[in-house]
């Protein structure tokens, strides 16, 4: 979400939008210079194509991104603070609700936030809105509703139909644009088609959906047989008691297409409709219970060159799905029938029975496949697991929640293991069968703060595992995420022995398992009994063959060996950081990021450890991984001490000091304070650390990335500035600003940590280099080639 201009999940759209080029530049205009603006109007005028088009306007001007979050999928209010956090990549946290946790990840952070089909859970999303907004004013956010949000400065837009007043019309242009898509001759050369277009335009009174259905009949019709089924159809539904008159028609444009179809294929329209977010083949069959595959192809195929139904191209597998109002449409005529809760029910069997299948094959080389699944499916998940719920399914719930919180917490889907948490009570009074699975699930709650409660669920995990009539996890796994609660509860002796534990079991455990052990060694300062492991952990890994795993393994490794051979550790993370692009194994960026940023401070290397600690920063604030976040943060400090920035490492400290966890974490820091309070004095000292301690997580984070930017603005200067054309190294730089600043010898050495001999070396080095004889030649000669910044050397903003 934040780490470079264009990030986001704007789609792109596969046809032209006609006739909004104004109406993009307006609304692009108002988003810059409102937080909230809204696009209402009936269904089916274009609210979504049109905010999906003014999103990739603006995407360069959104650094952290133009996220698009689709509401239509969400049947329950209660849902769209999870929705909002899950297409957003955010983390709950600990107790704290959802939207509070999203809304601190969103503050301050340049983001364009595009919540699309707001009509029926509007006063949900209205309240997200708010509570985003009330945290920052940074963020942007365009929202499409039938109905405006009734929020406090809201901008609100209404969309109008297209203009449908001739041939060279708007409304008529897209007529022919999509009738050419399914008929490539298609076109207006006669008197005849030419009124027959502009009266089927006009009847529908320029929506852009109700047109496109109608060009779509183009591969089988004409226009004047169109013109004339339309005109007989919609002849009485004009009158006030209908409502508005162009939401009356385009229902009944949608009534129309529907009543065109042949009664098989209305049936699968129905069925398609229980889908939230899209469908594949197989999903469909299974929910229409139809053992022939290729018929049921047949009839999807009929319906997308009907434009019924969305065919997503591009992949191995087509992906389907259908527009929104088509899909509230087939779905009411669903409720109409008596196999309305056959046809959930059918459907939430279906995925529980994909996530049980799913889990078996997660733990190995078909990794990234299996949460490519739980990804794309999640609004199907929520949708299913809510309906078993409702329905006091527990059995098919449980499957569900369980399986998709074991696949998902890898992919950073915290959203499911709330699902785990949730159901327990009901999971607990039916004895589900699954029910050690659950608990296992649930004991991921350690990511979201909630790691007490979490250690409790995976250790009744272990205990049910040797009962009779349950199905657990494979041998160990149990025991593993309970371990994973231990530490982050601060029991690390229990944490190594459960460790151990697992690591001596045969099986895919030992993957995880000696090397969560080898981490636990080294967190003990017990190097002598964990680099003996590294080779049989990364060979257990790499048998295994989960990217996700091995992954963790290399990063774990280099952890172990970084004192002893840093350079092996830093090729070891390298490893690791090719796996994440490879396999896209986001969860460990963050941890990746801000270890090597540690041993590249300690080596000296500090342009890179700035730039390291930023990615770090940012990974954890897109996941909203609060206890991480405070890990990295409380780590720089050390490193603003060595760049001789000590007003920013006494700021970052105190606000440090309020977070639970980071005296733990981060040993040395009340070292680290005493040292900095004696540079500065105690007037200043407390000054900054009175900064410090108003600021909360988020006014930290934001302060570090901002600092962490003007240091490497300050290093890069010095390299431009004579310093890069004296040949001097960026140590030599360093040297010379506290030459600059009346460093004595040995105030260079200490400050710095380096000897005084290779301190002397130093300055020699730049003497020569510089031309100079002495420390009064050497300061002048910086401050000429702009070496020394207004404020560098007290560390302050300037």
């Amino acid at each position: 979400m934040s780490e470079q201009a264009g990030r986001g999940n704007l789609p792109h759209s596969p046809t032209t939008l006609v006739g909004r080029s104004r109406a993009v530049a307006e609304v692009a205009s108002l988003v810059r210079s409102r937080p909230l603006v809204t696009l209402s109007g009936a269904g089916g005028v274009g609210k979504t194509r049109l905010a999906l088009a003014v999103g990739a306007e603006l995407a360069e001007e959104y650094a952290d991104g133009v996220w698009l979050v689709e509401l239509a999928p969400v049947g329950d209010a209660d849902a769209v603070p999870d929705a909002i956090a899950s297409a957003l990549g955010v983390a709950p946290q600990g107790g704290a609700p959802v939207m509070d946790t999203v809304a601190e990840a969103l503050a301050g952070r340049r983001v364009l936030l595009v919540l699309d089909n707001c009509e029926h859970v509007r006063r949900a999303a209205a309240s997200a809105i708010t509570t985003i907004l009330a945290r920052s004013d940074v963020p942007r956010v365009l929202a499409t509703s039938r109905e405006h949000l009734r929020t406090s400065g809201e901008a609100l837009v209404t969309v109008p139909p297209l203009d449908v007043g001739g041939v060279t019309s708007d409304g008529v242009t897209l007529f022919v644009d999509r009738a050419r898509a399914v008929r490539p001759g298609f076109g207006i050369f006669d008197e005849q088609t030419a009124d027959a277009v502009i009266r089927i335009c006009t009847t529908l009174d320029g929506l852009p959906l109700g047109i496109e259905l109608a060009a779509a009949r183009m591969a089988a019709m004409s226009a004047v047989e169109v013109a004339e089924r339309l005109a007989d159809r919609f002849r009485l539904l004009t009158g006030p008691e209908l409502g508005p008159e162009r939401q009356a028609t385009l229902r009944h444009t949608v009534a129309w297409s529907y009543d065109l179809l042949e009664d098989d294929e209305r049936a699968l329209l129905r069925w398609a409709s229980v889908f939230a977010g899209g469908f594949d083949l197989p999903a469909l069959c299974a929910v229409a219970e139809a053992s022939d595959d290729v018929e049921v192809l047949r009839l999807l195929d009929s319906l997308v060159r009907k434009s019924l139904v969305i065919a997503h191209l591009g992949s191995a597998r087509t992906r389907y799905s259908l527009f929104e109002t088509i899909r509230a449409f087939a779905d009411e005529r669903l409720a109409e029938t008596d196999d309305h809760a056959g046809t959930r029910d059918r459907h939430a069997a279906y995925l529980a029975g994909e996530a049980v299948r799913r889990w078996e094959r997660w733990n190995g080389p078909e990794w990234r496949a299996q949460v490519d699944w739980v990804q794309a499916e999640l609004a199907n998940l929520r949708s299913a697991y809510r309906w078993s719920l409702a329905r006091d399914d527990a059995e098919t719930a449980t499957d569900i929640a369980a399986h998709a919180a074991l696949m998902g917490f890898s992919v950073e889907l915290f959203e499911t293991i709330g699902w785990a948490e949730a159901v327990l009570p009901a999971a607990v009074t039916a004895d589900v069968r699954r029910l050690p699975r659950l608990y296992a699930a649930a004991g991921y709650a350690c990511f979201v703060g909630r790691a007490e409660v979490a250690t409790v669920n995976a250790h009744r995990a272990t205990e049910l595992e040797a009962r009779q009539g349950y199905e657990s996890c494979e041998p160990g796994y149990a025991a593993f995420i309970e371990a994973l609660g231990q530490v982050y509860c601060g029991h690390l002796d229990r944490y190594i022995e459960l460790t151990r534990e697992v690591a001596a079991l045969p099986g895919p455990g030992r993957a995880y398992g000696i090397a969560a052990f080898v981490d636990g060694l080294q967190s003990a300062g017990r190097l002598e009994e964990a680099l003996p492991l590294t080779g049989p952990a990364l060979a257990a890994a790499r048998d295994l063959g989960n990217p996700y795993w091995l992954t963790y393994t290399l990063w774990i490794v280099g952890l172990a060996v970084a004192k002893a051979d840093p350079q092996r550790a830093l090729q070891t993370w390298d490893e690791a950081v090719a796996y994440v692009g490879e396999h896209d194994v986001r969860f460990f960026e963050g941890f990746l990021a801000r270890d090597a940023a540690l041993l590249h401070t300690s080596d000296g290397q500090l342009e890179t450890a700035l730039s390291l600690f930023g990615t770090s920063v940012e990974a954890f604030v897109r996941s909203g991984a609060v206890a991480q976040l405070v890990i990295s943060l409380a780590s720089l400090p050390a490193l603003f001490e060595r760049l001789d920035r000590p007003a920013v490492a006494r700021t970052l400290l105190a606000a440090m000091a309020r977070e639970d966890g980071s005296m733990h974490h981060v040993p040395g820091l009340a070292d680290l304070g005493e040292r900095l309070d004696g540079r500065l004095g105690q007037e200043s000292a407390e000054r900054y650390a009175a900064a410090g301690g108003a600021m909360d997580l988020r006014d930290a984070a934001s302060y570090a990335l901002h600092q962490i930017e003007l240091a490497r603005r300050a290093l890069a200067a010095a390299g431009r500035h004579g310093a890069g054309a004296a040949g001097l190294t960026a140590r030599e730089t360093q040297v010379l600003r506290l030459i600059a600043d009346g460093a004595s010898t040995r105030e260079i050495s200490d400050r710095l940590f380096i000897s005084a001999k290779t301190a002397d070396n130093h300055i020699q080095h730049i003497y020569i280099k510089l031309g100079v004889t002495n420390r009064a030649a050497a300061t002048r000669w910086a401050f000429d080639h702009d070496v020394v910044e207004a404020g560098a050397a007290d560390g302050t903003d300037g």
